[in-house]
């Protein structure tokens, strides 16, 4: 492809140097991904497809262009440093082509506005522990650490597991946020260094898998090798009205609570629609899902109190 115009081919952080990770967001005072104060670090690079994904600019492994169109001015800057190939002027404003100039970073500097900009950066063991510990001070009062996200984690273990050594010297504690459907990528190393794990567990119904996640996979396959490694979890479901919050789908969450004595621990998530205007090009159907109100909320509470679910929590209120 054209290098005048910035465009080059896709490049996985699989390419990268081992000791180099590829990262979308580093969230410091995280509340909500494990205990007490974190800061959570977000990964790129995801297997799944699911159609609720909060976030999309996660799911690439490799950097990928944003595209804010409420703060291009129409300038014209970029069509012309494309010579006019993917990008037009419609009313004042560009219309980029993301198949084409999905990675062409180039544009970042281009756009007086700063309408461009970027998903993803490398990022090094030093750099990345440098950062995290900045609020040492804040885990070791509220019993907090480190989180690692994405994405899906797991994919960028060897990176990660450099991560946790140097942290684990510093008596940091870790919680790894896993999808489950690889527990492949579960092994002894990776249950050594990681204290607490955070398992999604998006539907009960094994036929909804390939249409709304994108492939087929048992999460309890990797629930019990958590169990026989003897590591506590909490259990993470994203509920989405009229798709997964179904009488059976906490009949099944009591199962599990049941039969793996491990699960500390249930975060009710409710679906929200995207608000990051740089991810729209990223998605499609994941913006018309029913947000729940107030009465299918009384439901799920119902729910748990029927099924008899413990330790239970919706949002930030404790429930079961």
């Amino acid at each position: 492809m054209s290098t005048s115009t910035g465009m080059s081919r896709k490049k996985s952080w699989k390419g990268h140097a081992m000791n180099k990770g590829l990262v979308f967001d580093i969230q410091r005072f995280s509340v909500n991904d494990g205990p007490g104060i974190r800061t959570t670090v977000f990964f790129k690079g995801c297997g799944l497809r699911c159609r609720w994904c909060h976030n999309p600019e996660s799911i690439a492994s490799y950097v990928q262009l944003s595209y804010d169109e409420s703060r291009c001015i129409g300038c014209g800057k970029c069509v012309d440093f494309v010579q006019g190939k993917g990008i037009t002027l419609e009313n004042g404003k560009a219309i980029v082509d993301m198949e084409i100039h999905d990675q062409n970073l180039a544009l970042i500097d281009v756009c007086p506005k700063k309408a461009f900009g970027k998903f993803g950066d490398e990022i090094t063991v030093e750099d990345l522990v440098d950062e995290v510990m900045k609020d040492k001070d804040y885990y070791e009062t509220s019993h907090g650490g480190v989180t690692f996200s994405g994405g899906e984690a797991l994919n960028q273990w060897p990176f990660i597991q450099e991560c946790a050594v140097e942290l684990k010297k510093r008596n940091i504690h870790l919680t790894l946020d896993v999808s489950g459907y690889d527990p492949a990528k579960l092994n002894g190393q990776t249950t050594d260094w990681i204290d607490l794990y955070l398992v999604d567990y998006k539907l009960s119904d094994e036929s909804k898998y390939e249409k709304y996640v994108g492939r087929k996979f048992d999460p309890r396959i990797m629930l019990e090798a958590l169990l026989e490694a003897k590591k506590d979890v909490v259990l993470r479901c994203v509920l989405i009205p009229g798709i997964n919050d179904t009488t059976d789908h906490f009949k099944q969450l009591s199962l599990l609570q049941e039969n793996y004595p491990n699960i500390t621990q249930i975060d009710l998530l409710p679906y929200h629609k995207l608000r990051k205007k740089q991810v729209f090009h990223l998605v499609n159907e994941r913006e018309f899902y029913e947000v729940a109100d107030e009465r299918v909320r009384k439901y799920w509470r119902e729910e748990v109190t029927k099924n008899k679910l413990k330790n239970v929590v919706l949002e930030n209120e404790r429930i079961g």
